[in-house]
């Protein structure tokens, strides 16, 4: 089948009219709600870090910092996957059945709640000596956990519905409230470290309150359902798998470094991570709008098709954020950073490229999990996290941060070959579904971003 005919085949509108994806909620919408909401999160979160550090300087930063750690790392292999389970269990069904959202709700609580209690009593451990001052605010921050994953667990139910109005608003709910905390903070005076973990956490339980109340008329009248409970997870400790394989290649990077490089290296390598990071919320929406399409897919084939198609898109924008990263890096580090960070730009270069595969492989991850194949992506991400720790240990000793760099990119490259290559030989889609830039392709993407567009123009002209 040529190129041009499958990529029809991938266009939303070629989908039959029955079909879940079609029918519950416009593709291109979604983005269009989806990447409004991450550019917010960014803004708000730029702004609310600019003020911390320079209300509270470095030392009152590192304490907020030692407060708010544990939660915020643990969020990202504490929630069990739970959200993903939720949105794949309701995008096979016409409706939303009570005892899902009653059993998602109180499994997030239960997860939430024995997680803080851990925590808590683990604190006194974890702090050294001369940060034993903070095991009071660190103990209440702990209330963190269950708000978030209550939030997480019922947006999940949103994502899997197709509702990216209302999972895009929740998204940006809890770093509007942050800044709006900041903010009176500064007003009256009140600058301190644990007042600014107050509006973390102020943020984060107003949120889930919010969201809760949504679903309070069938969460007040439904128990919890056990076999539904298993159900989701069984699912999401399937999900768990390939989400703490990601985790991992993700970070073994500065694992390393930390240990094998001097200090003033680490913090080259630091803003590398730190720009190179930037195009993230670029691929994001990708993650989040692919899944739940995936997932909502009627046919196998169908939700395959849909996944290329997907993938296309995140490849054309993830490429084309990294260009732009940079171009910008020697402008940007030396504007932003000062030129003594001018050593970090080679790394950064390669640290943006390794950025951009990840979210190629961060969407076809995802996406096939939402189709019932988890397994390759515990493959991939422990396979390149290996290639991490092997080539990145000698690489390093010999050529420093860039040597790291450089083996993050080779391991970044491996997880995506392997991914695509499982799509090929196992599941026989054709390689021609994964080149981005045929102009069929391109003109379905402009034709996505076209909503976005106008809105964002909307705005500048208000």
């Amino acid at each position: 089948m040529p190129l041009s005919e499958s990529s029809q085949v991938l266009a939303p509108d070629s989908f039959p009219s029955g079909v879940a994806t079609v029918a519950r909620f416009s593709i291109k919408r979604a983005y269009a709600q989806t990447f409004a909401a991450t550019f917010a999160v960014r803004c708000f979160g730029v702004v609310s870090g600019v003020l911390a550090a320079r209300l509270l300087g470095p030392a009152g930063r590192g304490e907020l910092a030692v407060i708010i750690f544990l939660p915020l790392v643990l969020i990202s292999v504490g929630e069990l996957e739970l959200p993903r389970s939720l949105a794949y269990e309701v995008s096979k069904q016409s409706e939303v059945p009570p005892q899902v959202i009653a059993s998602g709700f109180w499994l997030a609580v239960a997860l939430g709640s024995i997680q803080s209690i851990v925590l808590a009593a683990a604190l006194p451990i974890y702090l050294p000596a001369d940060k034993l001052h903070l095991l009071f605010a660190s103990r209440w921050f702990m209330a963190y956990l269950p708000a978030t994953y209550i939030t997480f667990a019922l947006t999940g139910i949103d994502q899997g519905r197709g509702r990216f109005d209302r999972f895009s608003f929740f998204m940006t709910l809890p770093t509007g409230l942050y800044l709006v905390a900041i903010l009176i903070a500064w007003a009256s005076g009140s600058i301190s470290p644990t007042t600014f973990a107050v509006g973390v956490l102020v943020g984060a339980l107003l949120t889930a309150a919010v969201r809760t109340a949504l679903d309070w008329n069938v969460l007040r009248r439904t128990m919890p359902d056990w076999t539904t409970t298993r159900r989701l997870l069984e699912r999401g400790f399937n999900y768990y798998l390939p989400a703490i394989a990601s985790f991992l290649l993700s970070r073994c990077d500065m694992f390393l470094i930390v240990r094998m490089v001097p200090t003033e290296a680490i913090g080259l390598y630091a803003v590398a991570q730190a720009i190179s990071m930037g195009q993230i919320g670029a691929v994001t929406p990708f993650v989040q709008v692919g899944f739940a399409a995936v997932a909502g897919s009627a046919r196998p084939e169908q939700a395959l098709n849909t996944l290329a198609r997907h993938f296309r898109f995140a490849a054309m924008v993830a490429v084309s954020a990294g260009l732009a990263a940079a171009v910008a890096t020697p402008w940007g580090i030396r504007v932003f950073f000062g030129a003594k960070f001018m050593g970090a730009t080679t790394a950064t270069f390669l640290l943006i490229a390794a950025t951009a595969l990840w979210g190629m492989a961060q969407v076809l991850d995802q996406g096939l999990r939402a189709a019932s194949h988890s397994r390759p992506g515990i493959f991939s991400n422990l396979l390149g996290a290996i290639a991490v720790f092997a080539l990145g240990i000698p690489a390093c000793l010999r050529f420093g941060i860039n040597g790291m760099a450089a083996a993050l990119l080779v391991a970044q490259f491996v997880n995506l070959s392997v991914l695509i290559s499982f799509c090929f030989i196992r599941l026989k889609m054709p390689a021609r579904l994964f080149w981005a830039f045929d102009p069929v392709s391109v003109r379905q993407m402009m034709s996505a971003a076209g909503p976005l567009l106008r809105r964002f123009r909307a705005h500048e002209h208000i």
